[in-house]
């Protein structure tokens, strides 16, 4: 969460995120009644409506998201700026490594079983 250093401030319910995750930002500092825009990389990710004090609190959302650091600017009178950092994780990357090892034991098991029913049946010849 940073904090812009002047008669306002923005600031960022969480440091880091994943694409899906929810991030709410809260900004003090604006004229009141004043039309708030945030954004990140020129894209509109957010907009809210400063009360009597000057402060507002919107949700952040990012239509396209990539890893990284991404600067959130809230214009309101004053720039306001603070930033968050995108990690992404695979969700299909366990599930895959999971079925590999599964279809390891199942083949294991099928030869051995096969061993065992050749064993079997060499006997009785």
């Amino acid at each position: 969460m940073t904090p812009y250093d002047g008669d306002g401030a923005l600031t960022l319910d969480k440091d880091n995120i994943q694409p899906g995750d929810p991030l709410t930002a809260t900004g003090t500092g604006c004229d009141p009644g004043s039309p708030v825009r945030l954004s990140a990389l020129g894209e509109d990710v957010g907009t809210a409506i400063a009360n009597d004090s000057g402060t507002f609190s919107t949700r952040v959302e990012f239509t396209m998201i990539q890893p990284g650091r991404h600067v959130i600017r809230a214009d309101c009178g004053v720039v306001l700026v603070g930033s968050v950092d995108v990690a992404l994780t695979s969700s299909t990357g366990g599930s895959s490594s999971t079925l590999v090892v599964l279809v390891f034991f199942v083949l294991v098991g099928a030869i051995l079983v096969r061993r065992q029913f050749a064993g079997l049946f060499a006997k009785r010849g």
